[in-house]
């Protein structure tokens, strides 16, 4: 390769870099491809998985609501999965253009180091023919002067065979940078293949979607009635939850009156006790105060209750997908998960109550000093009130109700106030 080029291409180089730099965000510069990928791969799993629910739900031969939320949610994440494709074509893209600016550099590296080389060659080939070396040592005046030429010559030789060493090792560098990019060139084609398949998997998404609001739509009348029983089991139940987070609190409030009453050694120390307890009714043991910090410095960081699924609806006030003029209201989430899926409690507590809602199967509810963790939508229970239970035991199954599909409702009460799971449990 000529030095202008070189040139050329440097001065090319530097241009696109600079566009590349104004048109890429700098955190997509910074995105690790690695983890791009291993993003891909759990949004694949997660929609084999979400598909698998629906399949098992479509065996009835009867629309339901939840096959709808599913795949809406299937919908989602195929379009996120697609746009994640797009953003890994996009940095495959950008190394492409760097390894190929670095191999053009390590081409023209070479071809110059070879270029001396062969100058050197040469020349050494035409001063060995004509035996000037030889002249050169047995001309010296002296045999010092003799002694500096063969250690002269000696480092010439040295020189030739490290400028040969020199290329063979660029020439690997070269092997390797063209290696190198057609892997990445390959990573892009399969990504490209990819997304153009995600792409079709997404219109028949939707055409399933459609199918599915038609077919909903000639029922409105019996859904709508369906929603809103549904809605009076889930308040009852949030009524027995509260009710019985209520009981536990009074509990410990007598608990802790008992205990100061016991300390007090007389009347007016009693009046004093009194006193002290109205300031602390909502205080805790020793061991239930350590349990709840333990619970809130692992906010963010539990487990889930499942081993699969996905939120299928979030904590909070909700419009529903189909029936704008429907609001419904969640204490928790509802986890959607696979059929006779165990449950487990995502932390160490105790066992407070075991409720029972019809339409709504078994419900567990457990102390973690100032906090409860509610399970809800069981089948099966596996362990008893006053029960004391470690993190990840197994306390219960999902429930799998009339349309076919088991939802786990899950619920976080600081006291009695309702906490948003999501911000307590791992992200997935």
């Amino acid at each position: 390769m000529s030095a202008f080029r070189f040139k050329k291409i440097s001065q090319f180089a530097v241009a696109t870099a600079l566009v590349v730099s104004f048109c890429w965000p700098s955190s997509m510069a910074q995105t690790n491809r690695q983890q791009l990928e291993a993003k891909r791969k759990k949004v694949e799993l997660d929609i084999a998985e979400n598909k698998r629910i629906l399949l098992s739900t479509q065996k009835e031969k009867r629309t339901t609501l939840h096959q709808l939320s599913t795949i809406n949610r299937i919908i989602e994440q195929r379009t996120e999965l697609i746009v994640g494709i797009q953003t890994e074509i996009i940095i495959a893209d950008g190394d492409i253009f760097t390894q190929t600016m670095r191999l053009e550099t390590l081409k023209f590296a070479f071809e110059r180091e070879k270029e001396k080389l062969n100058k050197t060659i040469r020349k050494a080939y035409k001063t060995r023919k004509s035996g000037r070396e030889i002249v050169f040592l047995f001309s010296s005046n002296n045999i010092k002067q003799a002694l500096h030429r063969w250690k002269y010559l000696k480092k010439l030789s040295d020189f030739r065979r490290n400028q040969v060493a020199s290329i063979q090792i660029q020439a690997q560098q070269v092997s390797d940078a063209i290696a190198e990019l057609n892997h990445t060139k390959k990573q892009k084609v399969s990504l490209l293949s990819a997304k153009e398949i995600e792409k079709q998997e997404l219109e028949i998404d939707k055409t399933t979607k459609q199918k599915l609001v038609v077919e909903l739509s000639s029922r409105e009348k019996e859904l709508r009635e369906k929603i809103r029983e549904n809605e009076k089991q889930v308040a009852k139940l949030n009524r027995e939850i509260s009710k019985a987070i209520a009981r536990e609190i009074e509990a410990e409030r007598r608990r802790q009156k008992r205990e100061i009453a016991k300390a007090a050694p007389s009347k007016s120390g009693s009046k004093n006790a009194k006193n002290s307890s109205a300031t602390s009714e909502n205080a805790l043991t020793p061991e239930a105060k350590a349990l709840s910090l333990s619970f809130e410095y692992n906010k963010g960081g539990l487990p889930w209750p499942v081993e699969r699924g996905f939120i299928s609806q979030g904590f909070g006030r909700h419009r529903h997908p189909e029936f704008q003029d429907i609001e419904e209201v969640n204490n928790g989430i509802d986890i959607t998960t696979p059929k006779n899926s165990t449950v487990k409690s995502i932390f160490k507590g105790t066992v407070s109550a075991i409720l029972s809602i019809p339409g709504q199967g078994e419900a567990i509810l457990v102390n973690h000093g100032a906090y409860f963790t509610v399970y809800s939508r069981l089948s099966d229970v596996y362990v008893q009130k006053g029960q004391i239970i470690n993190n990840g035991e197994k306390i219960g199954k999902v429930m799998t109700d009339d349309e076919d599909k088991c939802i786990l409702q899950f619920q976080i009460w600081e006291g009695q106030e309702k906490q948003n799971p999501q911000f307590w449990i791992k992200s997935r």
